[in-house]
């Protein structure tokens, strides 16, 4: 294999993702692979089982693709989009900033552009094998139990998670441009968090508000949003009728999708290295400040531990994203709960098992 070439930089980076799995899977210590193959797999049979469940009915009931339908799988779609989006946003500026490696590449003979490309697509393709894990059990059950024509939905995961990694690619670009390698790192983490969690959110407090449950599918099934929603001759479902195995909308979908990926990775790849060594130079400034020594100021153990987390928090713009995560999660069910005991008790009914969880 020739160095520096497609294949030596497509093997690098499949060799570095496969690591960064493991070691989160097995805390850095081979022997529990095999026992996080056995969670996995114990996980994916009750997936599959809980997708049989809820979907077997629905398809034998027949599945159409009148309004109702196109509506609940275009919710579904975005909803997945969004966690697709999320999760590219974070990668690709993991792709600025975390990579130690880049300083070594780019003063190489090797390619800034071929880099940037073969990065940018493991990050559509790890993108898109977490979006197959969370919808896989789905599909599979609705290609058993109603044809093998909704395995096209796995191409469409497949072009929304290239659709995700370009957005994220024009979204980092455009925050290098606004707001400088400095500060972008740590509003585009804020933003994936957001972005990850708010669509999601969104149509849980609707629920809550219009229905009195958290089901999302209250929402997307409800006569009113079905009412409102365009035809069946419009373009917004596009997506859905490719899911469903409609070979011309599935086609047109796939080759818009790949194509406008192809495109910004190529335009965007000009000015790789130029970023990369603006975000490198952020963090050695950063590592530098860092190492400077003052005086601490006198605090009891409590304050201390509470100054230390906070100063983690600030640094780690990862850990700021993942904390904000978990926070936005809680709002739907701290809302379900005030509105179920808050206005009748105290507010520690509602506060108490929201900072618990």
């Amino acid at each position: 294999m020739q160095t520096a070439s497609l294949t030596w930089f497509a093997r690098h980076e499949l060799r570095l993702n496969w690591r960064d799995w493991t070691a989160l899977m097995t805390g850095g210590k081979r022997s529990r692979l095999i026992g996080a193959a056995i969670v996995i797999a114990i996980a994916a049979i009750a997936a599959h089982l809980i997708a049989a469940v809820f979907i077997t009915p629905w398809a034998k009931a027949g599945i159409t693709a009148d309004k109702a339908t196109l509506v609940t799988l275009s919710g579904s779609g975005l909803l997945f989009f969004t966690v697709m989006l999320s999760q590219a946003m974070e990668s690709v500026t993991r792709a600025y900033y975390a990579r130690a490696d880049l300083d070594l590449i780019l003063s190489s003979p090797a390619s800034a552009r071929l880099l940037f490309a073969i990065r940018t697509s493991a990050i559509g393709l790890s993108t898109f094998v977490l979006s197959a894990l969370l919808a896989g059990p789905a599909i599979n059950v609705l290609a058993v139990a109603d044809g093998p024509h909704w395995l096209f939905a796995y191409g469409v995961l497949a072009a929304l998670a290239a659709l995700a990694t370009t957005l994220a690619v024009i979204f980092t670009l455009v925050l290098f441009h606004l707001a400088g390698p400095k500060r972008t790192r740590l509003i585009a983490q804020i933003a994936a968090a957001i972005v990850g969690a708010g669509f999601l959110i969104g149509i849980q407090l609707v629920a809550i508000l219009a229905y009195g449950n958290i089901s999302r599918f209250s929402v997307l099934s409800s006569y009113a949003l079905v009412s409102a929603a365009p035809g069946l001759g419009s373009l917004l479902w596009l997506p859905a009728r490719a899911a469903m195995g409609e070979v011309g909308p599935f086609a047109l979908f796939a080759a818009g999708a790949i194509a406008l990926f192809a495109i910004v990775v190529h335009v965007s790849s000009a000015s790789f290295g130029h970023h990369a060594i603006a975000a490198a130079g952020v963090s050695e400034t950063g590592k530098n400040r860092a190492a400077r020594t003052r005086p601490l100021p006198a605090r009891s153990q409590k304050q201390a531990l509470r100054h230390k987390e906070w100063a983690l928090l600030k640094r780690d713009p990862w850990l700021l994203s993942q904390t904000l995560m978990q926070i936005l999660y809680l709002l739907p069910p701290a809302l379900l709960m005030w509105l179920n005991f808050g206005q009748a008790a105290s507010i520690l009914i509602v506060v108490a098992p929201v900072l618990v969880m």
